[in-house]
């Protein structure tokens, strides 16, 4: 008989709220507003290319986009997002078809709550 096991990740989100809140003091409510949704449209976008590239096997081209998302998240005190990108980036290297699907879907799971994290913040801003 075989065993099935089913492994469910659920790694606690990681956010700098101050960098979040710098941007908005900088800029001004309605400026910062406008700079953030362009950033978390950015991210979207950015994710669903990274997925389209690892379909394919453009795994250099995975790399560069990964790095984007970590250099978008990072100013937005995305922590967690910023190192799975980061961590992906790497594994794109590695050529290691087990470890690139388990990064991808690790930065998927954290980029989803991450942007819903977000707006969910400037849903209460505002």
């Amino acid at each position: 008989m075989t065993v099935i096991t089913k492994l469910w990740q659920d790694e606690a989100l990681r956010m700098d709220p101050e960098r979040l809140a710098a941007i908005y003091v900088d800029m001004g409510e309605a400026r910062a507003q406008v700079a953030v949704s362009r950033a978390m449209e950015d991210l979207a976008i950015t994710l669903e290319r990274i997925k389209g590239l690892a379909r394919v096997g453009r795994l250099a081209d995975l790399a560069e986009k990964a790095l984007r998302v970590r250099d978008i998240a990072e100013p937005l005190g995305l922590s967690s997002l910023s190192k799975a990108a980061a961590n992906l980036a790497e594994v794109g290297g590695t050529k290691n078809p087990v470890a690139l699907a388990a990064t991808l879907a690790r930065l998927e799971r954290v980029a989803n709550r991450s942007l819903k994290m977000v707006w969910d913040l400037q849903d209460l801003s505002g």
